[in-house]
Formats: C-alpha cells, sequence, structure tokens
C-alpha cells in the first residue's frame, strides 16, 4: 500500500511539473511575441500596403461571440520582395486601401499597421495573469505529489510503526 502512495505522490509531482513547465512556455513565448510587436512599432522600417483582402474572423465558446477584423496587405520591402501580411487592426480597410505598416526586415511576414496601438491589450494582461495562476498551481501540486511521495517513503523506510498501528500498539 506504502508503495502505491508513493508512486501516486510521484506521479502527481510529474503532472504538476508539466502543468508548470507548460504554463511557463506559454508565458515565454507571450512575452516574445508582446516585444517582438513592440520593437517592430518602435524600430521598424516604414512601406506603404495595399489591402488585397478584408475578412472577419468569429469566434464563439460559452455563447458569446467575439469577431475580429483581419486583412490580408500586400507590400514590397526594401530589397525589393514582396511580400503579403496578415493583420488583426481595429481600423476598418477595404480592398485597394494604402495602409502603412512597420515590418522588420528579417520577418517582413509579420508587418504591424502603422497606427496599432503600441500597448498590450487587457486580454493579453488577463491571458498572462491566468497563466501565472495556472503555473504556480501546477508547481503546488507538484511540491504536494513530491511531498507525499517522500513522506510516505520515510515513514516506510524509518522502522518505527505506522500511523496505523500507532494507536492500537500496548505499551
Amino acid at each position: 500500500m506504502s508503495v502505491l502512495g508513493g508512486m501516486f505522490g510521484f506521479v502527481f509531482g510529474v503532472f504538476g511539473l508539466l502543468f508548470a513547465a507548460f504554463g511557463i512556455g506559454m508565458l515565454i513565448w507571450m512575452v516574445r511575441r508582446a516585444s517582438e510587436y513592440k520593437r517592430t512599432l518602435r524600430e521598424g522600417l516604414v512601406a506603404e500596403a495595399r489591402c488585397l483582402e478584408t475578412f472577419v474572423v468569429h469566434r464563439s465558446s460559452d455563447g458569446h461571440g467575439h469577431s475580429q477584423r483581419r486583412q490580408i496587405l500586400g507590400f514590397r520591402t526594401s530589397d525589393g520582395r514582396d511580400v503579403r501580411a496578415q493583420v488583426a487592426s481595429e481600423q476598418l480597410y477595404v480592398v485597394g486601401d494604402i495602409v502603412p505598416v512597420r515590418y522588420l526586415p528579417q520577418r517582413p511576414e509579420r508587418a504591424v499597421p502603422a497606427a496599432a496601438p503600441p500597448v498590450l491589450g487587457v486580454m493579453s494582461c488577463l491571458t498572462a495573469g491566468v497563466l501565472v495562476v495556472f503555473t504556480c498551481l501546477g508547481l503546488f501540486f507538484a511540491a504536494m505529489g513530491f511531498g507525499l511521495a517522500v513522506f510516505i517513503d520515510s515513514s516506510v523506510d524509518d522502522g518505527g510503526t505506522s500511523p496505523e498501528q500507532s494507536w492500537t500498539a500496548e505499551p
């Protein structure tokens, strides 16, 4: 029974570490994307893009719908490459509109409209908060699982009476 309990604690701890690793990985990914976005707006080269296509993406969860306008913009980089970039924008562009964009020379397909807000949105901050809580819960469960595994393993190895036997032992 104690070996099974120790194994359960170990597996519980490993799953907690996996959850924490996932949360940390997602946080790192979000921070990298946010820094690339800000760097593009701050240091990116400017080009005039033409709106080639515009469409709306609908997402719904739990009965609440969310729509996001997206555009496909085509432009020519300073070295002469033709690039198409899909961007999300609050402004409504129609096919044929000229849109100033900023792009990094090494990743022109991640162009950002020059009129984009330089700050992160509320949803990004909320998502980061949820990921921090997710990571902390994963670390908590990992600590509890490994602690349980060590506690059960040490109670078997110390040669003393188990908690179940302590109240029935005669002096």
